[in-house]
């Protein structure tokens, strides 16, 4: 049993579960939002874009193991520690997939099926390998994060041509790039050790410091945008998300000041926890006279 119990959380392991977890998060709030009378049963589109992420993430192991084994940070992962061998690994991919995909198809409706197949190809198909020869990858790889909220949209019979959830998705795909770039200032070093082109090694770190800063108030005009096109009604709506992003702002000033002894983790924080924030407003206030 202990056996079993092992491998179990090996496999979540290898599908990367906390962070293919929040994809489920991003799902739920997208089907949990669509403006439709009748939505059906939640379990099935986040089971279904749950088993398609932890194959996209566990296919994203096989293919960067020998990266991955050039980095502190991901040396430790099940392939290049050796606990998982790449064919174990591919059966496990293969099954996660198919049952993924089969649970869309079937339990939901083929647009979220499509959605989901796109975001796995666009993942694994194109962003992986364009990382290796792009230090930019990360803007076109941002697009994966818009999808899980539209799969859960689509599951639930919203119009993904809706502008609400269209704002939703654009703030997922923008909040990610500053996200990213927060992390370069952290392990700048070990992408570059592993022969990832990294922008860090390519412009300045002050030149870095205010892309980072204008993607940040991106990141917080697309929260007003969602407010917008959510149709709140409430002031309440609005005063909390002025709260949320003078908060970001603040903590991340000394990106456009170019402060000394900046603490990059603490803004790294503070900007996954605004996302967060927005998400939750979202279901607080988004149905609001819809």
């Amino acid at each position: 049993m202990k056996k079993i119990w092992k491998w179990f959380l090996l496999t979540l392991e290898l599908g990367k579960f906390k962070i293919t977890f929040s994809v489920t998060v991003t799902t739920t709030v997208g089907y949990l939002l669509a403006p439709t009378p009748w939505k059906g049963i939640l379990i099935w589109p986040v089971a279904g874009i749950l088993l398609i992420g932890l194959s996209s993430a566990a296919l994203n192991q096989v293919q960067d193991s020998v990266i991955d084994a050039k980095m502190k940070r991901t040396r430790s992962r099940p392939i290049p520690s050796g606990r998982v061998s790449k064919k174990q690994a591919g059966y496990l991919v293969s099954v996660y997939l198919i049952a993924g995909i089969s649970i869309l198809y079937f339990k939901t409706n083929l647009t979220a099926t499509l959605l989901g197949i796109s975001a796995y190809v666009w993942y694994n198909g194109i962003y992986t390998y364009l990382k290796r020869v792009s230090p930019i990858a990360v803007i076109p790889g941002a697009v994966i994060g818009g999808v899980p909220p539209a799969v859960g949209w689509a599951a639930a019979g919203g119009n993904i041509l809706d502008p609400y959830i269209i704002a939703i998705c654009v703030f997922m795909v923008i909040w990610q790039i500053p996200h990213f770039w927060l992390l370069l200032f952290l392990y700048g070093d070990d992408y570059h050790n592993a022969g990832l082109p990294s922008l860090i090694k390519i412009i300045s770190t002050r030149s870095l410091q205010l892309l980072t800063s204008l993607g940040i108030v991106l990141t917080i005009l697309s929260a007003f945008a969602i407010v917008y096109f959510g149709y709140y009604e409430s002031l309440t709506a609005y005063i909390i998300t002025s709260v949320f992003s003078f908060i970001l702002l603040v903590l991340s000033f000394g990106l456009i000041t170019n402060a000394k002894n900046l603490k990059y983790k603490k803004i790294f924080i503070s900007i996954n926890i605004y996302s967060v924030s927005i998400l939750i407003l979202n279901l607080t206030f988004g149905t609001i006279g819809r």
